[in-house]
């Protein structure tokens, strides 16, 4: 099963108030990312990385929706036959542009149009 990586500060400069604000806490938080696209931070939250704001918050809202998924299948005790590496990347090569419709709506739906 893929993991998403943890980042928890403490390791880095001991109790903190979580934030990531300075170069120290936001390289330990890098190097803990690697190549992934989500890491949770110890009690505070996820950070999401994408090539734009629309397909971060795109990311973002199908990370919590997949979390919850997640769960639930977890709480029904049968097998979990989770993504492997090769489907993961064409899935994220496909919504490279594939997340603009869906980022479109959510503006217009802020914008109540």
């Amino acid at each position: 099963m893929p993991e998403v990586p943890v980042y928890d500060p403490r390791k880095t400069v001991g109790p903190s108030n979580l934030l990531i604000s300075n170069q120290q806490l936001g390289k330990a938080l890098a190097e803990t990312l690697g190549q992934n696209t989500v890491a949770l931070i110890r009690g505070h939250g996820t950070v999401i990385v994408a090539t734009s704001a629309g397909f971060a918050t795109y990311r973002a809202y199908f990370t919590k929706m997949s979390a919850r998924l997640l769960l639930q299948a977890r709480q029904l005790d049968g097998p979990i036959t989770f993504l492997d590496a090769e489907e993961a990347a064409k899935i994220n090569d496909l919504r490279q542009a594939g997340y603009l419709r869906q980022w479109e709506q959510w503006k217009r739906g802020l914008a109540g149009n």
